[in-house]
Formats: structure tokens, C-alpha cells, sequence
């Protein structure tokens, strides 16, 4: 199992100031839970031998452009 970041409260204040979203006291221990989980998942799947060429990336989807009946509707 890997540690969590070493400053949690440091990392919760940089990315909830970066996004705009306030973080209440009671709600740090959870988010610090995520942070600890994410961190075992980009492990999992950093651990993963995969060549750059091996990555076949799925489409994006975009919503087609509304045409002059559709903004009726």
C-alpha cells in the first residue's frame, strides 16, 4: 500500500482554491480518504507495462450542433 501525500491539508487547500470549492473542516477526512485512494489506484495502474504505442484511445463524443428547429423544441 502506498503512504498519502505528505501534506494533506496543503493539498486540500491548493486544489479546492485552484477549482473555487470551499472544503468545510468536517469534510477533510473524507476528502484525505479519497486522496489516499486515488493514490493506491494511479499505482495500480501506473504498474501496468504499457508502451505509449499500445494506447488506442477512445473517441470523444460532442453533441451535434443545435439547428435552427431544434432551438424550438
Amino acid at each position: 500500500m502506498t503512504a498519502a501525500p505528505s501534506d494533506p491539508d496543503h493539498q486540500i487547500d491548493a486544489a479546492s482554491a485552484m477549482v473555487g470549492l470551499p472544503i468545510a473542516a468536517a469534510w477533510r477526512p473524507g476528502v484525505w480518504q479519497f486522496l489516499v485512494v486515488a493514490r493506491q489506484m494511479t499505482d495500480i495502474l501506473e504498474a501496468v507495462p504499457l508502451a505509449d504505442d499500445d494506447l488506442a484511445l477512445a473517441p470523444v463524443f460532442r453533441l451535434p450542433r443545435p439547428t435552427g428547429n431544434d432551438a424550438d423544441a
